[in-house]
């Protein structure tokens, strides 16, 4: 998009109303930015770096290389002495800088229905299929943890891997978007990038909140912390926007919602919106949706109960975007396949299944999904990732062992950690039985194939849609659906 220059006296008086801005140093008058970055290696001359301290680095260190760049001036958290170039120096680096940024390319979001999705499991699910029946009213893009899916309905190559980008990255990509004619965006918003403000330069039409269940304690300490971190998304709404909140969920009932509008969907509770499950398979749901007065019959070309779930949370939003039920209904049956989420790689001699399943409660939900359709053995394998929330690694492994015929403990992105440590772990939390620790990955997936026979299935659970591995700081390929069907072509089983 062009990007259209502006001054730092406008930042300034931003700031100032904002209440973020403490001390200027430097001229400012007349100073005009150009662009903006948060990335000193990308800074090109004219820029406004943002500096703050991380959990990994202090920008502030990269000041110098910024102003080497050709920065125009900086965003600070602490005054850097020695700095040719004028220093706004705010009380909050990252609030800030998202406000700036968003400042910059020109609040964006005023012209798109912007939805956004939080919760612990059912994101990624929830956020491709609003977007796929959102397509149906006018263009539409999702971006989340397999990336940009534009209205085409394929992943843009070359994104950032968070689940939700930095500030920057989200205001330039909205304008981007807005500029190639999508009017619809559905955001997944993960609690780290709420409590980083990363998404805090946005307003939106429409918030989700799916479900709540440990995980990221690493970071939020506790499940309070990890709450309040979800709930800050309230605080993001335009004045007319709509919390779409899952009835079925108590979790939710600790929110703030007394001045906001609300919409509830659920399966059990009482709800705005509710479904009712007629038939399930491996390939469908057939699924009754009723709201208001209003009563309609979709198929879902997905299976399982939690992806139930998230189809209810997508229908919601698109009631709220303003479409009718019975047009949802039309677009949810074209719905794709979710890369990663209950994905079926292979039937035959028995089922390969593949899920991007990474705690306890999402482990548990694709357990009951796949074990309801299984005639023979359930076979899981699985890990836990390493440098994360080590608290809930007993509890997977207790999930997989009272749910798993056969559970194959292996490594998953183990990071700086031992793999060998993670699994000891996980198995902490599993009574002895049938548990075999098989720490490569690739070959705990070569055993499980070559354990099953007709009528089993295998379950890989916690890569999802990832083709790689992360080892140290080096991601290393590791496809999965290659490893399956070059094993089975091998061994004759695949036609």
């Amino acid at each position: 998009m062009a990007e259209t220059p502006i001054s730092l006296m406008s930042l300034k008086e931003m700031l100032e109303s904002a209440k973020l801005l403490d001390q200027i140093y430097g001229k400012i008058e007349g100073v005009i930015i150009s662009g903006i970055s948060q990335d000193s290696r990308t800074l090109k001359e004219g820029d406004l770096f943002l500096a703050w301290k991380g959990s990994d680095y202090d920008a502030h260190d990269f000041l110098n290389l910024a102003v080497s760049s050709g920065a125009t001036a900086v965003l600070v958290e602490k005054f850097v002495p020695d700095l040719e170039i004028p220093q706004l120096q705010v009380s909050n680096g990252r609030l800030a800088g998202a406000l700036a940024a968003d400042l910059f390319f020109g609040s964006t979001w005023k012209d798109l229905f912007v939805g956004a999705v939080t919760g612990t499991n059912g994101k990624t699910t929830t956020a491709l299929l609003s977007r796929h029946i959102l397509q149906g009213k006018n263009p539409a893009a999702a971006l989340g943890t397999v990336g940009l899916v534009k209205s085409d309905g394929l992943v843009q190559e070359g994104l950032d891997s968070l689940t939700t980008p930095g500030p920057v990255a989200i205001s330039r990509l909205l304008g981007e978007l807005l500029e190639d004619g999508t009017r619809s965006v559905v955001m997944e918003a993960s609690s780290h990038a709420l409590a980083q403000y990363r998404l805090a330069g946005v307003r939106f039409d429409s918030v989700i909140f799916t479900n709540l269940s440990g995980d990221h304690l690493d970071y939020h300490t506790d499940m309070d912390g990890y709450f309040e971190a979800k709930a800050n998304l309230l605080n993001l709404l335009k004045d007319d926007g709509v919390a779409i909140i899952n009835a079925d969920d108590p979790t939710w009932q600790r929110l703030d919602t007394k001045e906001i509008s609300t919409f509830s969907y659920g399966l059990v509770q009482p709800a705005d919106l509710t479904g009712h499950i007629v038939e399930m398979d491996l390939d469908k749901t057939v699924l009754e949706i009723n709201m208001g007065i209003e009563t309609e019959c979709i198929t879902l070309p997905l299976s399982g109960r939690f992806n139930v779930d998230n189809c209810l949370a997508a229908v919601s939003l698109a009631t709220v975007a303003g479409m009718r039920l019975g047009e949802i209904s039309d677009r949810l049956s074209t719905a794709p396949q979710i890369p990663g989420r209950f994905e079926v790689v292979v039937r035959e001699p028995f089922l390969v299944i593949i899920d991007f399943a990474h705690t306890s409660a999402a482990l548990e939900n694709i357990i009951d999904a796949v074990g309801a359709l299984t005639a023979g053995r359930l076979i899981v394998v699985f890990g836990a990732g390493g440098d994360r929330d080590g608290s809930k690694r007993p509890k997977m492994g207790k999930v997989v062992s009272r749910g798993a015929d056969l559970a194959i403990v292996t490594s998953d992105n183990p990071r700086s950690e031992n793999p060998d440590s993670i699994i000891d772990d996980i198995m902490s939390g599993m009574p002895k039985g049938n548990v075999w620790r098989i720490s490569d990955r690739r070959s705990a997936i070569e055993q499980a194939l070559s354990e099953a026979q007709p009528g089993d299935c295998v379950l890989l659970a916690g890569k999802g849609h990832e083709r790689f591995q992360i080892v140290g700081q080096h991601k290393q390929r590791l496809d999965e659906r290659a490893i399956i069907l070059e094993n089975l072509r091998m061994s004759g089983g695949v036609s």
